[in-house]
C-alpha cells in the first residue's frame, strides 16, 4: 500500500487539488484547455483519415465545435472523448519516463499552437488562448525539465477526470446533442447514441485503469529488483571484509 501511494502521490494530489476547486476560477483556464484537447482530438482524426478541417472554436462556457470535411466519421468522433481519455492515460503511463513525457507534452504544446494559427479564426479569445496555451507547455518542457513530471500528472490527471466530467453531464444527460449523436444520425439510427456513448465511456474508463495497473506493476517490478540487489550487496561487502 505504502509502495502504491508513493508511485500515485502526484496524481492525487493533482486529483484532490483538481476536484476541491472545480469550479473556482483557478481551475477553468484548465477545463477550457480539456475542451480544447477534446477539439484538437476531432481536428486530428480527420486530418489522419484523410479528412479536411475548416474550423476548430473553443468558447469559455466550455462548449466548443470542430468541423471537418471528409475521412473517417466514426474515428473522427470518437476522437474527442475517447481521445482526451487515452491522453490522459498515457501521460500517467509515461511516469517513469521523464524523457517521454516531455517530448509528448511538447507536442501537445505544438499542436495546440499549429492547429489553432491554421484552424481558428485570428485574434478571437480562443486564438489567443490557444497560442499562449502551447506556449506555456513548450516554456515548461523547455525551461522547467525537472517540473515536466508535475506537468505531466496535471495535465494527464485533469484530462481523464474532465473525460468523466463530460461522460456524466454530456453523454448521460444530453446524448443526442453529443458526438455520439452525431454519430448516431450519421448511421442514420439515433437510438445508437446510448450505446455508443457506453462503449466510449467504458474504453476511457478502462484504458485509464490499464495505465495505472502499468505503472503500479512497474514500480513492484522495480522495488523487488531493488530487493533482490541490496542482499547481493551486502554478501560482497562480507566477503571482502573476510578475506582482509
Amino acid at each position: 500500500m505504502r509502495g502504491t501511494l508513493h508511485r500515485f502521490w502526484p496524481h492525487l494530489l493533482c486529483a484532490v487539488v483538481a476536484l476541491g476547486l472545480w469550479d473556482t476560477p483557478v481551475i477553468k483556464p484548465f477545463r477550457v484547455f480539456m475542451v480544447m484537447v477534446h477539439e484538437m482530438g476531432h481536428a486530428t482524426a480527420a486530418l489522419a483519415t484523410g479528412g479536411e478541417v475548416t474550423e476548430i472554436r473553443v468558447l469559455w462556457n466550455e462548449s466548443g465545435h470542430s468541423n471537418s470535411r471528409g475521412g473517417w466519421v466514426w474515428v473522427i468522433s470518437s476522437a474527442g472523448y475517447v481521445g482526451s481519455a487515452l491522453l490522459g492515460a498515457f501521460l500517467i503511463f509515461t511516469g517513469s519516463w521523464v524523457f517521454l513525457q516531455r517530448l509528448l507534452i511538447a507536442a501537445i504544446g505544438c499542436a495546440s499552437i499549429w492547429l489553432t494559427v491554421h484552424y481558428t479564426p485570428v485574434m478571437e479569445i480562443d486564438f489567443t488562448f490557444g497560442v499562449i496555451s502551447g506556449l506555456v507547455l513548450l516554456v515548461a518542457v523547455v525551461g522547467f525539465p525537472r517540473g515536466a513530471r508535475w506537468v505531466a500528472s496535471w495535465l494527464g490527471v485533469m484530462l481523464c477526470l474532465y473525460s468523466l466530467h463530460d461522460f456524466r453531464t454530456d453523454l448521460w444527460m444530453h446524448t443526442e446533442q453529443t458526438d455520439a449523436g452525431i454519430l448516431a444520425r450519421y448511421w442514420g439510427v439515433p437510438l445508437l447514441a446510448y450505446p455508443i456513448a457506453l462503449v466510449w465511456a467504458l474504453v476511457s474508463v478502462y484504458a485509464m485503469f490499464l495505465a495505472m495497473r502499468a505503472v503500479e506493476r512497474r514500480g513492484r517490478k522495480m522495488e523487488t529488483r531493488n530487493d533482490q540487489v541490496a542482499p547481493d550487496e551486502m554478501n560482497t561487502t562480507l566477503l571482502k571484509s573476510a578475506a582482509t
